[in-house]
């Protein structure tokens, strides 16, 4: 799927970063991903920036921007797997960045901000460009910190990319990926998700595993 491509250079007093490697990362998010995606990894992006320097964080902001665009990949037909969709998602960026001839530390750098965005009090421990994924995906998807961040550049933000029913339409985008491999859930936030949204007891939990050890006690 392919969405039309024209990011405005500023959004919310936060400056889009915009060299050739985070325009091919955009090119690439918004080619395979849903119109719900395609906004949401932008207003992750603000929204984290937004918090960022409220902080008073100093921070390398294109690393945060290919984590912030990136992030959600495991989420589209092209790069769901049979594993976490976080860890999906960041395998594929890492391929994409590779490719590109990005240094393997700084890929790593994104491959850690995908890879734990959904992890709360991990990825809030990690060096900003990883935090700020997390914490702007937090926002944008729970309202977490919500509060924190003035309602007026809210407001343009969502005004530049609308909402159009995102808690229904990402929701509908989570339970289709666990469709495709619902065991990829076990362990996870998502495992109740899957159980009652895909089928009940396709993730065992946790209790049932340990107590299914392979130990005679």
């Amino acid at each position: 799927m392919h969405h039309q491509i024209s990011l405005p250079s500023e959004v919310a007093g936060i400056r889009l970063p915009d060299s050739a490697l985070a325009r091919k990362a955009v090119d690439l998010a918004f080619r395979v991903s849903p119109n719900t995606v395609c906004t949401h990894v932008i207003r992750t992006f603000v929204f984290g920036s937004l918090i960022g320097k409220a902080q008073g964080l100093h921070y390398d902001e294109e690393l945060f921007f290919l984590g912030a665009i990136l992030h959600d990949l495991g989420l589209t037909s092209e790069f769901r797997s049979t594993i976490r969709f976080e860890v999906a998602g960041a395998d594929a960026a890492e391929a994409f960045l590779a490719a590109e001839g990005v240094a393997p530390e700084r890929r790593e750098i994104i491959w850690d901000a995908i890879a734990l965005h959904t992890s709360i009090d991990i990825a809030s421990r990690k060096r900003p460009e990883i935090a700020l994924v997390h914490i702007g995906a937090g926002v944008d998807v729970l309202g977490m910190g919500l509060e924190s961040l003035p309602a007026s550049r809210v407001a343009e933000t969502i005004e530049a990319f609308p909402r159009h029913d995102f808690k229904n339409a990402f929701f509908d985008t989570l339970v289709e990926t666990l469709a495709h491999a619902p065991q990829s859930a076990t362990m996870t936030w998502l495992s109740e998700t899957a159980n009652t949204h895909v089928h009940s007891g396709c993730c065992p939990s946790f209790e049932c595993l340990v107590k299914n050890s392979p130990f005679q006690e």
